[in-house]
């Protein structure tokens, strides 16, 4: 049983690495505490691809071939040891934690206003962590987080989704009628209500932390352990491309705190249930614009909440698989031109093969679909899916 608790939570990384992105705010790829608690000297390096397939429903004026979203790829590498038979160490390097690529340039029609929105933003993470087994079922962890961020954005786009409201509600009132999606992106093609610049985004860090604490039953192979994130905040100075990259001030780019619940358990020989419960305050963590454009909001993120459930069962001395569902219910409307999805259910399967002296091979694939969205200026993004394949190469010594 201790056996499968250490290879199943191995591919199920593997199946769910990077598949975060539009789930919740700016998430890709998310911490979790199961490097910790592998066996000796353990080593591993990972590769996901994942791509988004994020396009407008087809309605007057709109088209289901403009996607926006763009594929991204995400490396990490782990490394844990045991320093005493209390006390672990373990670092962790992430090529894209949380990120952006949306490129709204194919919009046409009554949409054209939002033709210049195109934004990326790329991120890095390397993080330190420690473990102490106060006695055989309970431990306590934390961990030290730095990551920096950097990007570009051509941007024309709203300030919020609240003023573009308040906005459409007094152009309302005043017609004495509803407004059409065409005259609501009017509003929002008003140079009153948008914020201008081909832009570039310098680099900045900050540190944050993490601590958490687990109570295991080794027997059984359950382990239960909560975990608590602090926020980061980067403030990169936003230049203007066109203006001899004139630096304006600094920008606002946040991530949120995190509260993480994760568990698993044997049911029966080489059969073993897990799963997590994630919760993100992204409403906290919003992106703006430095002085120059009056801090200008650019994003209407809300909270997340992330839940995953699934079985792994071991079929030989050398094969495991797993197989788990995430669902993650969101608001749909007004949401963020910077993540236009919502309510979001995944597949992941995944399969991990030893192939001895301590070297496994695992790989996965997460399939996801999203609930139909509305942004602030009436878009509907329809039919909308996310395809995740991971592979892992891992060493015990």
């Amino acid at each position: 049983m201790k056996h499968l608790q250490i290879t199943t939570l191995g591919l199920v990384g593997t199946a769910l690495l990077s598949t975060t992105a539009f789930a919740g705010g700016l998430d890709r790829a998310t911490f979790n505490s199961s490097l910790l608690y592998q066996k000796g000297t353990y080593m591993e390096m990972s590769y996901a691809n994942t791509n988004p397939e994020v396009a407008p429903s087809n309605a007057p004026g709109l088209s289901s071939d403009w996607e926006v979203g763009s594929e991204f790829d995400t490396v990490q590498f782990g490394f844990k040891d045991d320093v005493t038979e209390k006390l672990t160490f373990g670092l962790t390097m992430n090529s894209n934690p949380f990120g952006v690529d949306v490129d709204y340039s194919a919009f046409g029609g009554p949409y054209a206003a939002l033709s210049s929105l195109r934004a990326n933003l790329s991120s890095r993470a390397l993080t330190a962590m420690a473990k102490y087994q106060i006695n055989d079922r309970v431990s306590a962890f934390g961990a030290i987080k730095h990551q920096s961020v950097k990007g570009s954005a051509n941007v024309s786009v709203p300030l919020t989704a609240g003023k573009i409201a308040a906005v459409a509600a007094g152009t309302a009132a005043a017609l004495g009628r509803a407004l059409t999606p065409a005259e609501i992106a009017g509003i929002q093609a008003d140079p009153a209500n948008l914020v201008d610049g081909d832009t570039t985004l310098t680099s900045a860090s900050d540190v944050n932390f993490i601590v958490g604490a687990a109570y295991e039953i080794p027997e059984i192979a359950l382990r239960v352990a909560a975990s608590y994130e602090s926020a980061a905040d980067f403030a990169p100075d936003v230049l203007l491309v066109n203006s001899g990259l004139f630096n304006t001030g600094a920008g606002g780019i946040k991530t949120p705190k995190t509260f993480l619940l994760e568990f698993q358990s044997g049911v029966a020989e080489n059969t073993l249930v897990f799963g997590s419960i994630r919760h993100a305050k992204w409403k906290d963590a919003q992106v703006t614009m430095s002085a120059l454009f009056n801090n200008a909001q650019l994003s209407d993120f809300d909270n997340s909440t992330t839940y995953t459930l699934g079985v792994g069962r071991k079929f030989s001395d050398s094969f495991s698989g797993s197989l788990s569902l995430t669902h993650a219910p969101s608001d749909c409307d007004s949401v963020s031109l910077l993540a236009p999805t919502c309510t979001q259910n995944t597949l992941n399967i995944g399969g991990k093969y030893s192939v001895g002296n301590g070297v496994d091979v695992s790989g996965g694939v997460s399939l996801r679909k999203y609930d139909d969205a509305t942004s602030s200026n009436g878009i509907v993004f329809g039919g909308n899916t996310l395809m995740t394949v991971g592979l892992k190469l891992a060493k015990t010594f």
